[in-house]
C-alpha cells in the first residue's frame, strides 16, 4: 500500500478528496457516534446519551447515599433506576416543550434570587456560600452556566405545574365526611362464645373415612421431595490430621503472637474529675484524713459509685499524664492530684490483676491446631486444584474423589432442608448455605463443580435419585389424621348446633336464653374500629359486625379458630368530627394531595398524546445491560 501509494496518480487523488470535503464539507453522519446520539426526544426537546448518562449517575449517587452504601450496577438494574431516569428525564422534557409552546420566561434576577435564598447552598449561619455552591456543582459535574440554565427550566415548569395546583381544602367535604365517617365509626358486640369442645360423643372413622380425608388435605399429608446424593467435601478440618507440625514451627507461631500471651497488669480504678487544683487538694485532704473516696466524690461533685468506677483498665487505657502515677500508686492507694487536658485528677486504685505470661508449653495445642489449620488450608487448595481438572475430564464425584484420595459421602433421604424421613436433620452435611438449594436446584444429568463456599471451604455435589412429592400412605400418617379428623367433624358439627341457634335467635330467642341453653354467658366486647382487632372475635366476626343492624344476629368464627361467636349489635358510635378535628384535617389534607397527583399524572398523559415521545432502547441498552421493560419507541 504504502509503493501504490507514493505514486503521481495516487497523490493525486488524495489531493482531489480533500477539496472535495473542502468544498462540500463532511457530514454530520460521517462524524457522530452513538455516544452523541439523542435517546429520548420530546417534540424539539432532546436528551443526549451523555446527558442520560449523568442524571442516572445522579440517581445512583442518591440511591446510594439513602442506602449507606455504594450501589452495584445488579443493584441499579433490580431498583429500576434505568426506568425511573427514563420517566423523569421524559417528563421533564415534556413539561419543558410546554412551557416553550406557552413562551413562558423567567428573569436572571429571580433566578439568582432562588440560588441565594435556596437552602442547598447556605451555611451554617444562614447566609448563601459560593464555595459551597461551586463545590455542590463539581460534585454534580455542572458548570455555572449550566446549572443557571437548569434551575431557570425548573422554575418555569414549576410555574406551569403551580398553575394546577388544587388548595389543601380542595376536597369535596361529602367525600372527606363519607371517608370519615366510615373509617372513624366504632362498634361493640354482645356475644356467646361456643367453642367446639361442647360437641362430644364423637364418632370413630373408618379407614374409607381417614383415607378421604388424607387426599381432600393433601397439603398436610403430602411427604415433600426427597433426594440422595453424593458429595465430597474439603475444609482445613477435614485435613488438618494429614500435617505435620514441627517444633520449630509452634515457636516461631509464638514468637509472632507474643504480645496475644503476654497479659498486661490491670487495674480498678475510681476517679474524679475537679476544675481547679484547689479543689482536687481539698478533695485529697479529706481523703487523707480518713474520709471515704466514694463520700467525698458525692459530697464534692454529686457522682455516684457508677459515676467514679472506670472499671478495669490497661496502662495503654489512660492519660499519658495518668499512666505512671495510678500504675506506681499501690493497692487502695490514691495519688496526688494530676492534670490533663479535662482537669484534675484523683485516682483511686481498687483492685490490681498482676501482669502474666503464658508459656509455650500452656499453649501448646492452640498453636499447633492453629497452624495445623493453616497448612492444612493449603492442602485443600492443592486438593480443589486437582478435583477441578478431574471434572473437567469428565469425572464423576466418586471417581474425582478416588482419583485425589478425597472421602465421598453418599447422604439418605433427605428433603430440601435436610431433614430425612424420620424428620431429623442430617448434621453431616456441609454446613455451607449454598450446599441444599445446589442439590434441589440439580439434575441427575447435570455436569459436576467444584463449589467454593462464603468461608473459604469447597464441595461437589451430585444428585443419586430423586423421590417425588407424594401423598403419603395412610399408615404414615394415620394418628395425624385421626386426630384432624375428629377436631374437623366437631368443628363441623359445631357450626350446625351454631346455625341452629342463629334461626332461634332471628326468631325472637333471647341472646341470654340462647346463652342460659348451651351453658355459657354472654359477654360483651369492647369498642372498636372496624379496622381493629377484637378480643373474643375473630376478622370474619369483625367484619360481619360492621353490616349488621340493630336487632340483627351473625355467627363467624371465634378467636382462637377453634369454634364460633353469635353475636348481635350492641352499640355503634359515630365517628366525632370535632373530638377528631386534627384526624380530619389530615384526611382533607390526604385527598387534595391524591387530587393533586391524579390531575398532573392526568396532564402528563394529555402532554405525551399531544407532543409525542420516542425513547430509543437500543442506544440505552449499549450503555445499560439488559432490556427496558414497557419502554420500545412511543411516538
Amino acid at each position: 500500500m504504502r509503493k501504490g501509494a507514493s505514486g503521481w496518480l495516487a497523490k493525486g487523488l488524495l489531493v482531489l478528496l480533500v477539496a472535495s470535503f473542502a468544498v462540500w464539507g463532511i457530514g454530520s453522519d460521517m462524524l457522530g457516534s452513538s455516544v452523541g446520539s439523542d435517546v429520548i426526544e420530546v417534540g424539539n426537546e432532546t436528551v443526549t446519551i451523555g446527558e442520560f448518562r449523568r442524571e442516572y449517575q445522579n440517581r445512583i449517587n442518591q440511591l446510594s447515599q439513602y442506602m449507606g452504601r455504594r450501589l452495584t450496577a445488579e443493584q441499579a438494574q433490580q431498583f429500576g433506576v434505568t426506568q425511573s431516569t427514563i420517566l423523569n428525564l421524559t417528563r421533564t422534557l415534556l413539561e419543558t416543550e410546554r412551557v416553550n409552546q406557552l413562551r413562558l420566561g423567567v428573569d436572571d434576577a429571580a433566578v439568582l434570587d432562588e440560588i441565594r435564598n435556596g437552602p442547598a447552598f447556605k451555611n451554617t449561619e444562614g447566609g448563601f456560600d459560593r464555595f459551597r455552591f461551586q463545590d455542590i456543582l463539581r460534585q454534580n459535574g455542572y458548570s455555572e452556566a449550566e446549572y443557571v440554565e437548569i434551575l431557570r427550566n425548573d422554575m418555569m415548569r414549576r410555574q406551569l405545574v403551580s398553575s394546577m395546583a388544587l388548595p389543601e381544602t380542595m376536597a369535596p367535604d361529602i367525600l372527606v365526611d363519607t371517608l370519615f365517617s366510615y373509617a372513624g365509626e366504632k362498634r361493640s358486640a354482645s356475644f356467646i362464645n361456643l367453642p367446639d369442645s361442647i360437641v362430644t360423643a364423637i364418632p370413630t372413622p373408618s379407614d374409607e373415612d381417614l383415607t378421604i380425608f388424607v387426599k381432600d388435605n393433601p397439603d398436610a399429608y403430602t411427604a415433600p421431595e426427597y433426594r440422595k446424593a453424593v458429595y465430597l467435601s474439603l475444609t482445613p478440618e477435614a485435613f488438618k490430621d494429614q500435617v505435620t507440625v514441627t517444633d520449630e514451627e509452634l515457636k516461631a507461631e509464638y514468637d509472632g503472637r507474643t504480645s496475644e500471651f503476654n497479659i498486661p497488669e490491670k487495674r480498678n480504678i475510681l476517679q474524679m474529675i475537679f476544675e481547679s487544683e484547689e479543689a482536687a487538694k481539698a478533695a485529697a485532704a479529706k481523703i487523707s484524713s480518713g474520709k471515704d473516696f466514694a463520700a467525698v466524690a458525692n459530697e464534692d461533685l454529686q457522682l455516684t459509685p457508677s459515676d467514679i468506677d472506670l472499671g478495669e483498665i490497661t496502662r495503654t487505657d489512660l492519660f499519658d499524664e495518668l499512666q505512671e502515677p495510678v500504675f506506681a500508686v499501690a493497692l487502695n492507694g490514691v495519688t496526688t492530684p494530676v492534670k490533663t487536658s479535662l482537669g484534675w485528677h484523683l485516682v483511686k486504685v481498687a483492685n490490681i490483676v498482676p501482669a502474666s505470661t503464658k508459656k509455650l508449653e500452656d499453649v501448646k495445642d492452640l498453636l499447633k491446631n492453629d497452624v495445623a489449620l493453616r497448612k492444612a488450608g493449603d492442602l485443600v487448595f492443592e486438593k480443589a486444584t486437582a478435583l477441578q481438572d478431574e471434572f473437567a475430564g469428565g469425572a464423576t464425584v466418586r471417581e474425582a474423589g478416588e482419583a485425589t484420595g478425597t472421602p465421598v459421602v453418599s447422604t439418605e433421604w433427605i428433603d430440601a432442608t435436610g431433614k430425612n424421613n424420620a424428620g431429623a436433620t442430617d448434621s453431616s452435611l456441609p454446613k455451607a448455605s449454598e450446599f441444599l438449594p445446589e442439590l434441589f436446584g440439580k439434575t441427575k444429568e447435570d455436569d459436576i463443580d467444584l463449589t467454593e463456599t462464603r468461608a473459604g471451604n469447597y464441595y461437589a455435589v451430585a444428585v443419586e435419585d430423586i423421590r417425588e412429592a407424594a401423598l403419603r400412605n395412610l399408615s404414615d400418617v394415620r394418628e395425624q389424621a385421626l386426630t384432624a379428623w375428629k377436631a374437623d367433624w366437631q368443628h363441623r358439627e359445631n357450626k350446625k348446633k351454631a346455625d341452629a341457634i342463629l334461626e332461634k335467635l332471628k326468631g325472637g330467642e333471647a341472646l341470654t336464653a340462647a346463652a342460659t341453653n348451651n351453658n355459657t354467658s354472654v359477654e360483651d366486647s369492647i369498642e372498636s374500629l372496624r379496622g381493629s382487632p377484637v378480643p373474643g372475635l375473630s376478622r370474619d366476626a369483625v367484619d360481619a359486625l360492621f353490616g349488621l343492624k340493630p336487632g340483627e344476629y351473625a355467627v363467624a368464627a371465634n378467636e382462637k379458630g377453634d369454634g364460633y361467636v353469635l353475636f348481635t349489635l350492641k352499640e355503634v358510635v359515630a365517628a366525632d368530627k370535632t373530638a377528631e378535628a386534627a384526624t380530619v384535617q389530615n384526611l382533607q389534607q390526604q385527598l387534595a394531595r391524591s387530587l393533586q397527583q391524579d390531575v398532573e399524572r392526568q396532564y402528563q398523559a394529555y402532554l405525551e398524546k399531544e407532543i409525542g415521545v420516542s425513547v430509543k432502547q437500543n442506544v440505552i441498552r449499549d450503555y445499560f445491560s439488559g432490556a427496558i421493560p414497557g419502554m420500545g419507541h412511543v411516538n
